[in-house]
């Protein structure tokens, strides 16, 4: 592919009987109708970008940096490695003082319980758990 783009220009301009030789090699080593390799060279040539298309954003800053501060405590692991431990992972963070997340972005984001206002769990909830 690289050698077709290099040999492009002089290739479309020259004479005929190069562009017949180059033709009939390409179609010899792919098995290429000389239909099918004159556009193949011919597209080749040609340098397409499609615009990518801009997607609205999901979250907003109160939860992008948070989970980019656990992200990048955990080393970038991939979005499916990351979304099991997130909750267990911002739980120890803010025991650790490490990181402060509102809880209701806490509650709805990160997978997270919101924390009780009346202090730890009794001990006949415990004992049952």
């Amino acid at each position: 592919m690289a050698e077709r783009k290099a040999d492009g220009p002089a290739v479309r301009e020259g004479d005929p009987k190069p562009r017949r030789a180059v033709l009939d090699e390409l179609c010899a080593l792919t098995g290429w109708t000389r239909r099918h390799a004159r556009r193949a060279l011919s597209q080749a040539l040609t340098i397409r970008q499609r615009p990518r298309r801009a997607r609205a954003r999901v979250y907003g800053t109160e939860v992008l940096e948070p989970l980019r501060f656990v992200w990048a405590t955990l080393n970038g692991p991939s979005g499916k490695r990351l979304a099991p431990f997130m909750g267990n992972v911002v739980k120890a963070l803010e025991r650790f003082g490490e990181l402060d997340v509102d809880p209701e972005v806490r509650a709805s984001s990160f997978g997270c319980p919101r924390p009780r206002s009346t202090g730890p769990w009794p001990r006949s909830e415990l004992a049952s758990r």
